[in-house]
């Protein structure tokens, strides 16, 4: 017993004086209770709401409504009739409401259209609980309504017919693989990126190809272009799985978010080229990666709704490049949105991938000088 708790005793003290331990003990475990604990809200989302009616009025009343529920944030409002469900296909609202033409002077008998709830289910997570969360509240509006008049016989309120698009069904692996394409990507990637470099420097072999008459950003570019190609293809492996095996449809131009996966399978691989650059060991290097990708994955929208997330968590995701690329897929796969959008999701990964290759050549001249 004495020998072994000799060895404990040592073995103890290696722990205490290494950062990894400080790393696994402290600084993982703080990250999550961080974030699930303000940043993982799924209940308070922002959903964007759009209202076309045929009047001003039918409209504001909608409005005021639906500004109880802070979850709904009602934004353009006294659209045209058919406007809403434009609003919707448009990406600029996630939820939009048809108010039909009610009885008038001028128009004592319009034709009975119901009440259309038009939801975007490309994020399913976020809107179906906001589209039950206006049904309810039009029934609860028809059952006052009703109480109040009492009577029975009085006009019959309009139907309610919630529309679905891009997802009709509300499928969740619909939502989900989409965006298993960057993450699968992402994390392969940031891996290699940390064991290809620290393994070399931990072997000495990485200093020997640095002594040839080979300039720093050939040698990286060198290393890069077989992994960007690996991460393409890995990333249309599981594209295909997901479009053959369940059905995932493809409504835009697969061809755009294809070459979209080597920038951003370039950018994560430089990430994890950089992080190792400051490590000291492969240890220390996936460490840094697993403090990357596990924020990245909880904040891109991926698992948790991206428009539940406090504003201050959106800033720091949005400074992920999965983040971006979530939504490019989602927009070309589910969406059907062209060459334009996917564009606008392409320029911050491609200025990740610049500003960390810089700091990923700046590390590594530091750490030889």
């Amino acid at each position: 017993m004495r020998v072994i708790f000799a060895i404990s005793r040592l073995e103890l003290a290696r722990l205490l004086r290494a950062r990894t331990t400080f790393t696994l003990l402290l600084l993982v475990p703080a990250l999550q209770v961080v974030l699930f604990g303000t940043a993982i809200r799924p209940q308070s989302a922002h959903i964007s709401v759009a209202i076309a009616a045929p009047t001003p009025q039918a409209a504001a009343a909608v409005a005021d409504r639906l500004r109880g529920d802070t979850s709904l944030a009602v934004g353009r409002t006294g659209l045209a009739p058919g406007r809403a469900d434009a609003a919707v296909q448009d990406g600029a609202a996630m939820v939009g409401i048809e108010v039909p033409e009610t009885p008038s002077f001028s128009h004592p008998f319009p034709p009975r259209i119901p009440v259309r709830i038009v939801v975007d289910t490309a994020d399913g997570m976020s809107t179906d609980g906001a589209a039950s969360r206006i049904a309810a509240q039009y029934w609860q509006g028809v059952a006052h309504r009703d109480a109040d008049q009492h009577n029975e016989d009085g006009p019959r309120a309009p139907d309610l017919e919630i529309r679905r698009l891009n997802n009709p069904q509300a499928r969740a692996d619909w939502t989900f693989l989409p965006a298993l394409i960057g993450v699968t990507v992402m994390i392969s990637m940031i891996m290699l990126g940390c064991l290809s470099l620290a393994r070399e420097r931990e072997a000495g072999t990485w200093e020997t190809l640095l002594s040839l008459p080979v300039g720093r950003c050939q040698m990286l570019l060198g290393k890069l272009l077989p992994y960007a190609v690996l991460g393409t293809v890995q990333g249309v492996l599981v594209l295909g799985a997901g479009v053959m095996l369940f059905g995932v449809p493809v409504r835009g131009p697969v061809w755009g978010l294809i070459a979209l996966l080597p920038i951003f399978a370039s950018a994560h691989f430089l990430l994890g080229f950089a992080i190792s650059a400051r490590a000291a060991t492969q240890i220390e290097a996936i460490q840094g990666a697993i403090a990357f990708y596990l924020p990245a994955m909880l904040l891109s929208g991926f698992l948790y709704p991206f428009d539940g997330l406090p504003r201050w968590a959106q800033a720091i995701g949005s400074l992920f490049p999965l983040t971006h690329f979530i939504r490019a897929s989602r927009d070309v796969l589910l969406r059907g949105r062209g060459i334009d959008a996917l564009a606008w999701h392409a320029l911050p990964i491609a200025a990740f991938l610049l500003v960390i290759a810089v700091a990923g050549l700046g590390l590594q001249a530091r750490k030889l000088d």
